[in-house]
This record gives structure tokens, C-alpha cells and sequence, in this order.
């Protein structure tokens, strides 16, 4: 599937993404209404892509074809996106080709709702090393995330079990005394952010529709 996708619309994923697949960490399960209850007990001790992420679902690549086709009717075709994950809210999290460097492709949030689309990371391990940094950033009781779901401690520990062979040596390290800890405040994952991920273009936007 993911060379039919590479063939059909003309890019290359990283080898990353390609290993990610391989290893199986693409498939969260079936989604539906009972997912909490059948799909999620079944793979949280070894868990998928990002499966603790805040807001973030991974994409069937079923999905992704038909998000592609979707896509390319509204967004201007000197952007290249490649969606592989999405918010609960509809925003693409894609890989933009524009701005590769070699094995770097920059994960990109592509805002449903407005032109814009904000740079988060240089590349996929940047992104999964940030969004394992965001899943313990300023809890909210209120707003319960999946990952203190049962207990958080093992949830934790099982993330960063699977996930560290796809992160530098370094990265696995702060995250794992970060999980230590147990939470994390945004003043201190913007001070990590700062220190550990470095890109000219963090953070900035910029609109992706046509106009007229």
C-alpha cells in the first residue's frame, strides 16, 4: 500500500515512516464506538505510532488515499502535503515535501478550518519525540488524555518501550526522565523544545489555499 501511494502521487516516504510499517506500529486497531473497550485494551501494552499523542489518531492508508484525493481538489498544488495522522477536530498531521532535506521531511498541522498550516518538527522523529514530550504536559483532570487511562506509570513505561528504537539514543533518555517525573509543565517542554530541536522553520505558518 504504501508504494501505491508513493506511485500514485509522486513522493517518497522517509525510511522511517517505511520501518514504522514494516514494524507494524502503523495499526491502531478498527475505530468505532467500542475502540476504548475492545481495540485499546488489546494493544496498549505494546503500543502503536503515537497512540498516547494528544488529539492525534493515526491514518488507515486507506485513509490517507482518500484524504489525498480530498485534499488535492482545495489545497494549491505548489504545497505538497502527505497526511498520515489526524485531530479529533479533522487537521491533517502531514509530512511537506517542500521543504526536504535528504531523509528530513518537516511534519506539518494542516488547520481544516482556517489557511494555515504550522511546521512542528524538522522530521518524523522530531514530531514523535514532541508529541511523547506533549502526552505528559499540563494534565488536566477535567480533560482526562488516554495516557492516564488506567495506569499511567505502565502506560508510560510500555510508550516509551515501543517507541524508543525510532527516537536518537538522547531523545529516549529525556523522555524517560521525564516519564520518571511523571508530568511535565509547557514552560519546561518549551525550554526542551528550545534546546533539542532546533529548525529554522519551527513554528512558523504559512497559508496553503488558493486565493480567488
Amino acid at each position: 500500500m504504501l508504494e501505491e501511494l508513493e506511485k500514485d502521487y509522486g513522493f517518497t516516504y522517509p525510511t522511517l515512516y517505511k520501518q514504522l510499517y514494516k514494524d507494524g506500529m502503523l495499526d491502531w486497531g478498527e475505530f468505532g464506538e467500542d475502540w476504548l473497550d475492545k481495540v485499546y485494551p488489546a494493544i496498549k501494552t505494546a503500543p502503536p505510532l503515537l497512540l498516547y499523542a494528544n488529539d492525534l489518531e493515526m491514518m488507515a492508508l486507506t485513509t490517507v488515499d482518500e484524504e489525498m484525493d480530498e485534499g488535492l481538489l482545495f489545497a494549491d498544488p505548489v504545497h505538497k502535503f502527505v497526511p498520515f495522522a489526524m485531530s479529533g477536530a479533522g487537521d491533517w498531521f502531514a509530512f511537506y515535501f517542500n521543504l526536504q532535506n535528504g531523509e528530513d521531511v518537516p511534519i506539518v498541522q494542516v488547520f481544516h478550518d482556517v489557511n494555515e498550516a504550522c511546521i512542528l518538527a524538522k522530521n518524523l522523529q522530531d514530531f514523535i519525540f514532541l508529541q511523547m514530550l506533549e502526552a505528559v504536559t499540563d494534565l488536566d483532570p477535567k480533560y482526562p488524555s488516554l495516557i492516564v487511562h488506567g495506569n499511567m506509570k505502565e502506560n508510560c513505561a510500555n510508550f516509551l518501550r515501543t517507541h524508543a528504537p525510532y527516537l536518537t539514543s538522547h531523545q529516549a533518555q529525556i523522555i524517560e526522565a521525564v516519564y520518571d517525573f511523571g508530568r511535565l509543565t509547557n514552560v519546561a517542554l518549551h525550554e526542551i523544545v528550545e534546546k533539542e530541536m532546533n529548525f529554522e522553520w519551527l513554528d512558523s505558518s504559512f497559508p496553503y489555499q488558493v486565493k480567488g
